[in-house]
């Protein structure tokens, strides 16, 4: 009899983690689902030449300034010596940041330029200034996972998490 009652505690106890353990899995299934529905695909290299008036931008990281700095053009990746800090707006609103910027993403900026820079009142400086048209980001894109591992989250485009504040993972 108490073999009986021994083995019906177990059984109880083996189901009840079954049922935690697939409600766990269930969970992570419908997080991730959303991770790879695409919003905006990451262009490669190669595609570079496709696109006329293209700058190539990483965001830069000083506490006043310009946000951003120019890392090539619709040809390829420039030297470091031609690298400089540039001044991207769209409907006169400086861009301050985009999706991901903060993991040193690069992006594909289709732009018209303005001509006479913009001059920064507060710091007193001139930067070659762009009016944003459309963006594209470099593949890879860059993330920082925290929860699940990296290779669970994709590098060719960007989700609906990308666009939202904070980071859900």
């Amino acid at each position: 009899m108490e073999g009986n009652l021994l083995k019906k505690g177990l059984i109880r106890v083996l189901r009840s983690f079954i049922l935690l353990f697939l409600l766990v899995i269930v969970i992570i299934i419908i997080y991730l689902v959303p991770v790879w529905i695409p919003v905006k695909y990451a262009k490669m290299e190669a595609d570079f030449y496709e696109y006329e008036n293209a700058i190539l931008i990483k965001r830069t990281f000083y506490a006043t300034g310009a946000s951003w700095k120019i890392v090539g053009d619709s040809n390829s990746f420039y030297d470091k010596e031609n690298i400089h800090d540039i001044w991207l707006e769209k409907d006169d609103n400086p861009i301050r940041e985009m999706p991901l910027s903060e993991y040193d993403n690069t992006y594909l900026c289709i732009v018209k330029k303005i001509e006479g820079g913009k001059y920064w009142e507060e710091g007193g400086e001139y930067f070659e200034a762009y009016k944003l048209i459309d963006w594209y980001p470099i593949y890879p894109i860059k993330r920082e996972t925290v929860i699940l591992p990296g290779w669970l989250y994709p590098a060719g485009f960007l989700n609906k998490y990308d666009f939202e504040a904070g980071i859900p993972w």
